[in-house]
């Protein structure tokens, strides 16, 4: 029997990119430090206590320390993700001795049946553990394994073994946000020792028709209103297991609540710059598009999540740029704005008053999906086939794919609009498709343009305009007779700078091009035509600056 009932019609590079500039590359450095900061003491200390070995150090425990220490194992995880996926580009003998020794730890905590988190069996039936915990471990040793641990792979393989046939299946998905144990299945399955025992179990214990249904209905209450034990955006998690599911078993309900699903947040869910509004422990309702820091909206999983399910729709309808403008959107205005140096990644991304201080906890949700998506970002550039190669994101770069076809990238995307594309070699004539993004078009519309026969030594030059685009603000935080308008400009999301919060400003957002000036600088600015006092900055600029990405606009005269 096929593995998949539905192939992808593109295939992702695992390696055979370097990033070679700009803003991708700094994200991907920036990465690289952050993980090196993590304490292997640290990160193995319930491992060890478990077994009952010397534990020196004390676990993370940033606040009231509830990642590592109501989810043990999750950090472990975290790191695998982040250094695991780094790998597949660039070896550092650093972080390769690091996932080394945390695989190791891992097996020598392993019991004979495959169980592997660091708790007593009976904690598996409570709190995160068989979903969350499981899942980031999962993730953590098959991204090790893609990168050459090979033992990693088989100690995934262990642990779903053991899950299959568990006994906390009848009622697993009734825990704690149950619905995200479904994509450690689905990605188990994608794995080369994938068995569809993976997807039965996600079939048989996580699938929920009723909320399939109601997903293709476009019934807004699939997505605040789940009756689990309680709502959050990473139910887009869940999507991405369908999808998976989909692809394995080819029933298009899958499919069509995946494609529901993703309008709905696109039309009532996601802020400008990308963001999912949709959070979790806040009231939340579909158009609500909270701005003020005292509510939960912007985390950084929801992006990691929404990031990836575009770019498997993405390899199902390769003709629709859309997947790549949205995945675009999401990583300059979400995931580049969230890290912060080397440091950490904020974990909400507010737009206004100021960035959240949940980047100085490295042990998080958020920093664990942010630093396995910045470590996949040369992925995310090229797309290919036996006889194409697709040029999906614009960064500094260069290629070599495993259909014989090297390129190279020179571009300013996204400070400019200037980019070139030189095929340095090639066995024979390939099409060649160049991604025109929707920033660059009148109509928002993105396009791939293809080149056919294109040979070794072409080169090919686009200049994208940088458009602006203004977006009226409407939500739970209106001011009764004012408007808010966002600006962008190409792909970056801007905010005025100032307190106190909102700013107030003037100008006309239908021609926002005659009243804003960019500035030279490492840091992309805007001068407003008639404004001394205010400043608009890239969001993903901004650190510790109070600003408002939605200041009131009062009309002009």
């Amino acid at each position: 029997m096929k593995k998949y009932a539905v192939e992808y019609k593109l295939q992702v590079p695992m390696g055979g990119v370097r990033l070679t500039g700009g803003r991708f590359q700094r994200v991907f450095e920036n990465n690289a430090a952050f993980l090196k900061g993590f304490d292997l003491d640290r990160m193995l200390y319930w491992y060890r206590v478990h077994k009952g070995k010397n534990a020196p150090g004390v676990p993370y425990a940033f606040g009231d320390g509830h990642f590592e220490n109501n989810l043990k194992g999750q950090t472990a995880g975290e790191f695998l993700m982040g250094a695991g996926t780094a790998l597949l580009w660039r070896e550092d003998e650093e972080l390769r001795q690091m996932v080394r020794a945390i695989v190791a730890e891992i097996d020598a905590c392993r019991d004979e049946d495959g169980f592997l988190i660091p708790i007593p069996r009976d904690q598996f039936k409570t709190k995160e553990y068989p979903n969350y915990t499981r899942a980031w471990i999962t993730f953590g040793l098959l991204d090790a394994g893609y990168a050459g641990e090979a033992r990693a792979f088989e100690l995934a393989r262990g642990m779903s073994d053991y899950f299959n046939t568990c006994g906390v299946l009848p009622y697993v998905k009734d825990l704690n946000l149950g619905f995200q144990g479904i994509l450690a299945n689905t990605r188990q399955y994608d794995a080369p020792d994938g068995k569809w025992a993976d997807m039965q179990t996600a079939i048989d214990h996580y699938q929920e028709t009723w909320w399939l249904e109601q997903v293709i209905a476009g019934d807004q209450r699939a997505i605040y209103d789940h009756p689990g034990n309680h709502p959050h955006s990473t139910l887009l998690t869940t999507l991405e297991g369908y999808c998976d599911l989909y692809r394995a078993t080819g029933e298009d309900i899958y499919l069509r609540a995946v494609k529901s699903a993703l309008q709905m947040y696109e039309d009532k869910w996601q802020h400008v710059g990308g963001g999912i509004n949709m959070c979790e422990h806040d009231t939340y309702w579909p158009g609500c598009n909270w701005l003020s820091p005292r509510h939960n909206y912007n985390e950084l999983c929801s992006t990691n999540f929404w990031v990836l399910l575009n770019q498997r729709m993405h390899r199902l309808e390769p003709d629709n740029a859309h997947y790549v403008d949205e995945m675009e959107n999401s990583l300059y205005n979400v995931l580049f704005a969230a890290q912060v140096g080397s440091q950490g990644y904020h974990y909400l991304n507010f737009l206004e008053r100021s960035k959240d201080t949940r980047y100085l906890d490295r042990a998080t949700c958020c920093a664990s999906l942010g630093t396995r998506l910045a470590g996949l970002l040369p992925q995310f550039l090229y797309t290919f086939t036996e006889e194409s190669v697709s040029v999906d994101l614009y960064a500094p770069s260069e290629a070599n794919l495993p259909n014989g076809v090297s390129l190279r990238v020179e571009t300013d995307i996204p400070d400019g609009g200037h980019a070139a594309v030189r095929v340095l070699e090639a066995p024979r004539p390939f099409t060649l498709r160049l991604r025109v993004p929707r920033w660059s078009r009148e109509d928002y519309t993105g396009q791939y343009e293809v080149i056919e026969n294109a040979r070794a030594g072409d080169v090919f030059v686009r200049d994208f305009p940088l458009l602006y685009r203004a977006t009226r603000y409407t939500g739970g935080e209106e001011i009764a007779g004012k408007e808010r308008w966002a600006l962008e400009r190409g792909p970056l999301l801007y905010a005025a700078l100032g307190a106190p919060t909102p700013v107030c400003v003037r100008w006309d957002p239908r021609h926002p091009e005659d009243w804003f000036t960019p500035q030279p600088g490492s840091v992309r600015t805007l001068r407003l035509k008639g404004d001394n006092a205010h400043e608009y900055r890239a969001y993903t600029d901004i650190h510790d600056e109070p600003f408002s990405v939605y200041p009131i606009v009062e009309p002009c005269e």
